[in-house]
This record gives structure tokens, sequence and C-alpha cells, in this order.
């Protein structure tokens, strides 16, 4: 198979080129850090899929940047939806659990403009908290492992570990597209108070506050479609985090 992954040397895409370039798929990579700039982006038509990961995704910077992350998130992507439209490929792209309270920051509204402007066929991918190996430095989990949180808040977070990801979208390139749903909210399914599980689980003590109010306050998944697919999570976020610091 061949396939295109934008971002592919941000967190998820990296992961998804190694694990794909391992059981033979080409790969076609696209990413600002290898140079290619995604307004450049050119298709073969012989390309079976397009993972389009490419997108800025922090909430928070979106609030100070918006003209920036409508640039990045929306124009790109919709130039990237017209041309898979036109010659007849595949596309999966990523959205976000922020679509369910897109109008609590600028990235939210990217989003929801993103599901607005896909075509029939073409699936987002409502990501909740992806965590593992190689995620940003910002990232909850990995400060609570490295003991770098200063606070903890009361949202209700779903972390889904980034191997689940993966196993959501190998499953969904091996259904047709005819059955697919134009979007799925990927996650465990389970959410977790933030300050439980930096206080509770990891022992880490940090004053707890409410966050901010741009952010959701909950972002659990329905993964009942998914389930319905055959596909269930596998890593629990609260086991990851007792192996990781030693509890």
């Amino acid at each position: 198979m061949k396939i295109m992954i934008t971002g592919s040397s941000g967190f998820i895409g990296s992961h998804l080129k190694e694990r794909w370039k391992a059981i033979g798929h080409q790969i076609v990579e696209l990413d600002r850090k290898e140079g290619k700039e995604l307004k450049d982006i050119s298709i073969d038509s012989n390309t079976d899929v397009v993972v389009h990961l490419a997108a800025w995704a922090d909430v928070r910077a979106s609030i100070e940047r918006p003209n920036e992350y409508w640039d990045n998130n929306v124009t790109t992507t919709t130039n990237v939806q017209k041309i898979c439209h036109k010659k007849e490929i595949q596309l999966l792209y990523a959205s976000s659990s922020c679509i369910h309270a897109w109008h609590k920051s600028p990235y939210g509204i990217s989003k929801k403009v993103n599901e607005e402007t896909a075509y029939p066929g073409q699936t987002g991918l409502r990501f909740t908290t992806v965590y593992g190996e190689g995620a940003r430095d910002t990232m909850m989990i990995g400060r609570l492992v490295r003991n770098e949180a200063k606070y903890a808040t009361t949202h209700i977070r779903d972390f889904i570990h980034v191997e689940d990801v993966m196993n959501v979208i190998d499953l969904l390139l091996k259904k047709s597209v005819h059955i697919l749903k134009p979007a799925y909210d990927v996650g465990t399914g389970k959410g977790n108070r933030v300050d439980y599980l930096a206080n509770d689980i990891c022992g880490r003590n940090l004053p707890v506050n409410k966050g901010d109010d741009c952010e959701a306050k909950d972002n659990t998944a329905n993964i009942r479609p998914l389930q319905d697919l055959g596909w269930n999570p596998t890593i629990n976020v609260v086991d990851y985090l007792k192996e990781k610091v030693g509890v």
C-alpha cells in the first residue's frame, strides 16, 4: 500500500511511519521538519490513502495566535481534502476531542471547520489526549513521569496511548470507506481526573486548580462506534503510570 503521511516527523506520524515501513508499505513523507511545506503538497494519483496529521495542537496557544492556527489547521486541511476528493484517494485526517466544545478556542474552531469541509468518505480522527514515547515535552503524562509538573487540574481527561491510536488507524484502513462514519472519537472511553493521576497514582502532591476555561472539562471519548468495528484499547494510563514511576 502506498500511504502519504503529513506530519510524518511528528508524534503520531513518526510512530506510524516506522510501523508501516516495517511491514512493507510504501511511505511518502511530508513534514515541515524535512523541508516539505504542506502548502506545496502534491499527491500522486496512485496513492492509496493519505493520513493527514500535520496541524498545530495547543489549545492555549491558539488563543494567542488564532490567525496562524487558521492558516495551519484550516487552509491547509481544506486543500488536502479537495485534492483527495478530486483524485478519489481515501483520507484520514486529525480532528480532535475539542470538537465537542469547539467554541472554546480557535483550535477547536479549526477542527470544527475541518469536519464541516470534509467530503463523503473522508474520516476525522477525534483524538483525545495521546501519550507515549515521543510526545511533546509539554504533555501531562510525560511531565508526571519525569516529575516536572508544577500543578494538576480537575479536568477529566481520556488518555490514550499512541499504540492504541495506531491500532485504530490500522483498523480503519482495513475497512471499506463506505461503512466508515465521518468521524470517530479516538480514546479509551474512560476518563481520569488529572489531579487523581498526579497525586493519588504518582504521589506527586501537586497543587490543584480548575485549569483554563478554554479547555473542555471532560474529553472522555465515546468509543462504541470503534468497538462495533472490533477495536478496544489495550493500555490503561493508570497501569502505565504505576509502571513508569515505580508505584
